[in-house]
């Protein structure tokens, strides 16, 4: 989403007449900074938050923020998410990937890691069945950040996961 058309919604009063609704990659943390005030009330959906409550989030929103002194984007938390995948497979199978690709990829799809997003597995055809929250935009301190208002869809799972080859 570009940074002058949120302003310039907001700017033309449309945020009051037709509610601005985004995906998440288009109200992260840069956005928010980007565009500033005019944020604020702007609702959207996603998968991660920086507050949502478990320990995963916790330490990794700790050590992203020590290393790198800002908070981290909703790619961050992906990554990072990726990499504790990754590990737990790598664990599970002593990291005998290529002695043993069969059971890497078994260990990749268990999931045995616990995630910044909440519950999280992978479906018959390996999309995640993890939580969707519904985000609003507020200033807290100073700063625009997006709250956690509700859960959307708890352990969604696609909906076409039945009709994949893969089952």
């Amino acid at each position: 989403m570009g940074i002058n058309f949120a302003k310039q919604y907001d700017q033309a009063g449309m945020n009051e007449e037709v509610p601005m609704v985004l995906a998440a990659p288009s109200s992260d943390i840069n956005i928010l900074r980007a565009v500033g005030e005019s944020m604020v009330g702007v609702s959207s959906s996603s998968h991660w938050n920086h507050d949502l409550d478990n320990d995963a989030n916790r330490a990794f929103l700790a050590g992203f923020e020590a290393e790198y002194g800002r908070s981290p984007t909703v790619y961050a938390s992906q990554g990072y998410d990726t990499a504790k995948l990754i590990a737990s497979a790598l664990m599970k199978t002593g990291g005998k990937v290529t002695e043993d690709m069969d059971g890497f990829r078994a260990a990749l799809k268990a999931a045995d890691f616990d995630s910044v997003r909440g519950a999280f597995a992978f479906n018959t055809n390996n999309h995640p069945i993890q939580n969707w929250y519904a985000r609003v935009v507020v200033e807290r301190d100073g700063e625009f950040v997006n709250e956690t208002t509700g859960v959307i869809a708890e352990n969604h799972a696609d909906a076409y996961a039945t009709e994949c080859a893969l089952n």
